[in-house]
């Protein structure tokens, strides 16, 4: 008897899905811009997660010492650092690395090598670049590189430039995510009167069958069920509509992220692959209860059960 009920409820709720066909459109419709609005945002916090930690693993501190400082002084400030727990690794360049690096680089400005050549000598000193554990540790080991003993000794340090690139990467993220959270918010709001208006509207279409039914003796719950199911089944169809459009613009814009994240292990397509339960699980859930929810308020008024 039980699973006559669910059959009957689930055929009445795909006949009622082909009689309103024109508010099924609808519904799938808001229902989808809801689904790529949300998605929308788990593109972006992948992205800007993505571009913050590539930025945070090419940040460092560069000390350039002074040309005429032995390597002995280096040694010891290269030392008293890599006692900080802070550090997480440094690399020491001599005078002559930086200089054959330095020729490398301007191997086809002519100028500047024939200027290297009338030049006595190494002009270029010693160089340390600290790595930090976390992005926070950095003024601590700013703190400790400012040192008045290490003032004569270091020509100049680098830093800042780095820091405003992160600053200015996180707050274009997070003016993003604002947006995207209202314009996602906005459309579960319509997403929820759609839903609502349609069950309101199919009922009174079938006014005359629920009659019947309740004059039969049909319990509410059996009336409910295939006003539920119905948007319900539209949600789910909807769900699966923006994944194939998901994947579509995935598809489109990796291209893309290959070019802006040159030399990263990033694939958009991959990431939503891997997550592709957790993603869109979740939020077919979502959308399933919110339709649930929707519907049952809906059913609730015009029955007045």
């Amino acid at each position: 008897m039980f699973l006559l009920t669910i059959n009957r409820s689930i055929l009445f709720a795909f006949q009622s899905l082909w009689r309103n066909i024109w508010l099924t459109l609808a519904t799938v419709f808001i229902i989808s811009l809801t689904f790529l609005s949300i998605n929308f945002l788990v593109i972006l916090n992948a992205v800007s997660d993505s571009a913050t930690t590539t930025v945070k693993e090419k940040i460092d501190i560069s000390i350039y010492f002074k040309q005429d400082v032995k390597e002995s002084k280096i040694a010891e400030v290269k030392s008293h650092l890599e006692t900080l727990p802070q550090v997480n690794q440094i690399i020491y360049y001599s005078p002559d690395q930086n200089l054959a690096e330095f020729q490398a680089r301007h191997q086809d400005d002519i100028l500047i090598l024939e200027t290297l050549r009338e030049l006595e000598g190494n002009p270029l000193g010693a160089t340390l670049i600290i790595k930090a554990k976390e992005l926070d540790d950095y003024p601590e080991v700013l703190a400790a590189i400012d040192n008045p003993a290490y003032a004569d000794l270091i020509e100049e340090k680098s830093y800042d430039d780095n820091q405003i690139v992160i600053s200015r990467i996180n707050s274009i993220t997070e003016n993003v995510r604002k947006g995207g959270f209202i314009i996602s918010l906005l459309f579960i709001l319509i997403a929820a009167l759609i839903v609502f208006n349609t069950v309101r509207i199919a009922i009174f279409t079938h006014r005359s069958e629920v009659s019947i039914m309740k004059l039969v003796g049909a319990s509410n719950g059996f009336i409910r069920s295939p006003f539920i199911l119905e948007n319900v089944f539209s949600g789910i169809i909807a769900c699966l509509l923006g994944i194939g459009i998901i994947y579509i613009i995935l598809s489109l814009i990796q291209p893309h992220l290959s070019s802006f994240f040159a030399g990263v292990d990033f694939n958009i397509i991959e990431y939503f692959n891997h997550n592709f339960v957790v993603i869109f699980g979740s939020q077919l859930i979502g959308i399933i209860i919110l339709n649930i929810i929707s519907s049952s308020i809906a059913v609730s008024k015009y029955l007045n059960v």
